[in-house]
């Protein structure tokens, strides 16, 4: 990881990186600095060269007019210089730019000498200019030390030709040897600093790409995993997106499903853990992990026999454990190795968020199927209360004739007036339950969730014509009517099962077959500010179109997470269902839902994935629809992606 760079580079005095690929991009980006550094070094410079020709005529006067003149022209340039890297983001010919007019004022340097013979401030003047050159941020340590000791040698060549005693050679020399010491620190310190800054900046890149990838995967999470009911289904979906967020190169999990540690491994994968020859979890191991519920990372060694027959540490690989828990028991462990790099506190984090996020979808799909479960066995209890007798009893229609007749058919009447009502308030209650769990989900277009004994019970009395009036009848048959116009949105479960068998179809008759993965954008924000009612309104909205725009005895709509759908379309290829998709987000794009709040607008991200050669199965085409609809969220959302 980047901040073990930083933490490394820190420990060494070298200047250049080990890693060949840091190193090139490091100069890449070197190369690529202009303004700030063209700016500095050249206001500097216009600095110098004003305070040598100012010197030139304080001490010679006008005696000394060509380098004065040279001096204030070279000054020019230089703040010429500073107004085009100010003004202008070309880092074109950078080092040009900037040495040149150095490299200028040096040689006016030279020629003041030889034109007034050397005096005490030249080589004061040739200083500054020396400390000058070791601090540009253009040039490396190693340039900056060939330049300027090529400098010193042709300025003292030029001295001692210009007539400097051995006195003045002597404090020439002193003066030089302070002015590049000077300079090869500062050189050597502003190189450090911006390699290290250059480590800062990959790792807070890194960092925040891997969160970002960290927080889409969360999301994704929660897609993928909903209405899994089996607990080891959702241990091995859970390691396909730990894949995404934490590199590494072998992994090995199992589910303990409330039996206790047992050291045998459900999956084992890669030759890391191949080549394990011993238990992999040890007690203590899983008893830090049972009490802390924090991932644990370490490093393996083994011992071998070294010089002499000393014992010594060889490393073997970086290792981190990650707990799987439910409420306060252990109920999963999963391990994760790798050579590269040891795992940091980021790695940690995102694997223990990631395992608590499945298991609250795992519990939360339980607790879902127990509701549903439950919910359709007082539906049936009270259908069977509302139930009417098909016929009377003889000996009652013998001792009571017309009058025990009448009373039946009011109470029928009062039956079928009532029950039903009561089971579609109970259902309207639980319609926002229903929403966050797995089982089937009914929209009602004139917002009526009908009972499904109503149409048994229109069969029955439609046959017992002696009992039921004619307007019971026609109520019957209107709610029956009313029925028919409810939208069914499958489970992910159910609309899977469905699924698969159209996938082998399509397989073998070789038919086109397209799947829609839908999420819509800022549903969750609708229910943290407006509830669940309001979030419950605007889904059903977008179900309703999409359903309005599907074959109903061919297509297949199913849950897709929390505030998303999947859409089947057997006989469909990619482009019609690309075309289809984004027919869908235009509308949802352009559409006012009305909420006990008021209107609300949201946009739609649609995965799209067709059946191809290179699929497989179901599963794969589904995952590649769901890596679609990643890229369309990480791309801004409210658009359409396809996945080839």
């Amino acid at each position: 990881m980047p901040i073990e760079r930083i933490n490394r580079y820190k420990k060494t005095a070298e200047l250049g990186f080990c890693d060949e690929q840091t190193e090139q991009n490091y100069l890449q980006v070197q190369s690529a600095r202009g303004r700030s550094t063209s700016i500095y070094s050249l206001s500097s410079l216009f600095v110098l060269n004003l305070v040598f020709a100012f010197l030139e005529y304080w001490i010679l006067g006008l005696n000394s007019m060509v380098p004065m003149i040279a001096y204030l022209v070279l000054a020019v340039i230089s703040l010429a210089g500073v107004f085009y890297s100010v003004v202008s983001n070309s880092s074109a010919y950078l080092l040009l730019r900037s040495l040149v007019p150095g490299i200028l004022t040096l040689l006016v340097l030279l020629l003041a000498v030889f034109l007034q013979q050397y005096r005490i401030y030249h080589v004061v003047e040739f200083s500054l200019l020396v400390i000058w050159l070791g601090s540009l941020n253009i040039l490396s340590f190693r340039l900056s030390i060939i330049v300027t000791l090529v400098s010193m040698l042709v300025f003292t060549t030029l001295s001692y030709l210009s007539g400097a005693t051995n006195l003045k050679l002597t404090g020439l020399l002193s003066l030089q040897v302070a002015a590049f010491s000077i300079a090869l620190y500062l050189s050597y310190i502003l190189e450090r600093y911006r390699r290290m800054m250059f480590l800062t900046d990959m790792a807070l890149k890194d960092v925040y790409n891997r969160q970002e990838s960290w927080a889409f995967t969360l999301i994704d999470l929660d897609m993928a995993l909903s209405g899994i009911r089996d607990f080891k289904e959702i241990i091995a979906r859970l390691m396909e997106y730990i894949e995404t967020v934490i590199p590494h190169d072998s992994y090995v999990y199992t589910t303990l499903e409330g039996k206790g540690p047992k050291p045998d491994p459900d999956v084992v994968d890669g030759t890391l853990f191949e080549q394990e020859d011993k238990t992999y979890w040890s007690d203590d191991v899983m008893t830090r992990l049972a009490q802390t519920r924090q991932a644990y990372a370490s490093s393996q060694f083994e011992m071998v026999k070294g010089f002499l027959g000393r014992k010594k540490q060889n490393f073997l690989h970086f290792r981190l454990d990650i707990p799987v828990m439910n409420d306060s028991a252990l109920v999963g462990v999963i391990s994760l190795r790798r050579h590269s790099e040891p795992f940091d506190d980021l790695d940690m984090t995102a694997s223990v968020s990631l395992a608590t996020q499945a298991m609250m979808i795992y519990r939360r799909t339980q607790k879902a199927s127990q509701m549903s479960e439950s919910l359709l066995q007082k539906t049936t209890e009270i259908t069977s209360k509302a139930m009417p007798s098909r016929q009377l009893k003889p000996e009652a229609q013998t001792e009571t004739g017309t009058q025990t007749e009448t009373q039946t058919v009011t109470q029928t009447q009062t039956q079928t007036e009532t029950e039903p009502s009561v089971i579609s308030m109970k259902k309207t209650e639980s319609s926002n339950d229903l929403m966050d769990t797995s089982a089937d989900l009914d929209v009602t277009e004139d917002q009526t969730h009908s009972d499904p004994s109503t149409e048994t019970f229109s069969q029955q009395t439609d046959a017992d014509v002696t009992v039921v009036p004619q307007d019971v009848m026609e109520k019957i048959k209107k709610e029956s009517a009313s029925a028919k116009k409810t939208i069914t949105l499958l489970s992910r479960e159910n609309a899977d099962q469905i699924a698969v068998d159209r996938y082998r179809t399509a397989a073998v008759e070789g038919e086109p077959l397209s799947v829609l993965l839908i999420e819509v954008d800022g549903l969750s924000s609708i229910r943290e500010n407006d509830g669940d009612q309001a979030a419950y309104k605007v889904f059903a909205g977008i179900v309703k179109n999409v359903f309005s725009k599907t074959d109903k005895e061919r297509d297949v709509l199913g849950r897709y997470g929390q505030n998303g759908l999947s859409v089947l379309l057997p006989k469909v290829d990619m482009n019609a269902a690309e075309k289809f998709a984004e027919s869908l987000r235009q509308h949802t794009e352009n559409a006012h839902f009305k909420t006990p709040y008021g209107e609300r607008s949201v946009t739609l991200s649609i995965g799209v994935a067709a059946i191809t050669d290179e699929t497989g199965n179901y599963d794969s085409m589904v995952k590649r629809a769901d890596m679609a609809l990643f890229v369309a969220k990480k791309n801004g959302r409210n658009c359409v992606k396809v996945r080839l």
